[in-house]
């Protein structure tokens, strides 16, 4: 699907690259696969792609009919966190490649509704409020830590690109957030990330006279920080009691009830 050249066209683009990626993976596997529970975690492969579709169709919604979203949102957050069972009936009503249609249908609709925004314009979400770059962002991130579940339980590889940056660089942005949706004091100290891109290259962010200091793999920092992993079993160094705490209590994910599938629920959300 091409997108216009827009301020968020080149950001939805490297978002429909990364679910090519999710179709390439899911599309050969056959009937029995999309509803075998993995050795790992609760969730079927038709629960990962149904969880990504609705999650496209309401933000969608959001930008389309928001006083509509404000009231699906207020309902959700009441009903509490989800578990696979919520969209087992979803995900049992189509096969699996009805289930790929209506993902490529939802992310069709998302990328109309987004491409005519601007990066800033404020869009509502569950429990908050993102600028609609944030929002895209999500859908990647989702869209990511999902493709690393899926390849996971089915022993595949999944190949980690530069578009993890965007990423990373909305999990340095919600530090503070991480302690604030837990009720902890924002701490003050400086820190230093240093993330060694998938591409080659290093990325950075802080001060680099920090005595708190993460180093490692931008993929392990994403990996954690999306509650896939602990940091022990990650390559990442971690020098500080704040970024230590950090990287326990963190998440990508501002807003919203759960995490699908995670090892990791402190603190963690979906987008």
């Amino acid at each position: 699907m091409t997108v216009p050249s827009t301020d968020l066209g080149p950001l939805l683009s490297e978002l429909l690259r990364e679910r090519a990626q999710l179709t390439d993976l899911l599309g050969p596997l056959p009937e029995q696969t999309w509803r075998a529970r993995p050795p790992t975690g609760n969730w079927t492969v038709a629960d990962h792609v149904t969880q990504l579709a609705l999650l496209d169709e309401a933000a969608t919604v959001a930008v389309t009919a928001p006083k509509r979203f404000a009231t699906h949102a207020r309902a959700r957050l009441s009903a509490g966190p989800s578990a696979p069972g919520d969209i087992d009936a979803r995900a049992r009503a189509r096969p699996g490649p009805g289930l790929l249609e209506w993902l490529g249908r939802s992310q069709r609709a998302l990328v109309r509704a987004y491409r005519h925004l601007e990066p800033d314009d404020r869009l509502p979400w569950y429990g908050t409020e993102l600028d609609a770059r944030t929002s895209v962002i999500a859908r990647l991130t989702e869209t990511w830590a999902h493709g690393r579940d899926l390849s996971d339980a089915l022993n595949v590889p999944w190949t980690s690109t530069d578009r993890l940056h965007h990423i990373a660089d909305l999990a340095v942005r919600g530090l503070a957030a991480s302690f604030e949706m837990l009720g902890r004091p924002v701490p003050g100290v400086p820190v230093w990330i240093e993330l060694s891109a998938p591409g080659g290259g290093t990325w950075t962010w802080g001060s680099d006279r920090a005595r708190d200091r993460v180093s490692g793999p931008a993929e392990d920092l994403c990996l954690v920080l999306t509650g896939r992993r602990a940091v022990a079993e990650t390559g990442l160094a971690v020098t500080g009691a704040v970024v230590g705490e950090w990287l326990a209590i963190g998440r990508v994910y501002p807003g919203a009830p759960d995490i699908p599938g995670g090892r990791r629920t402190a603190g963690a959300r979906v987008y």
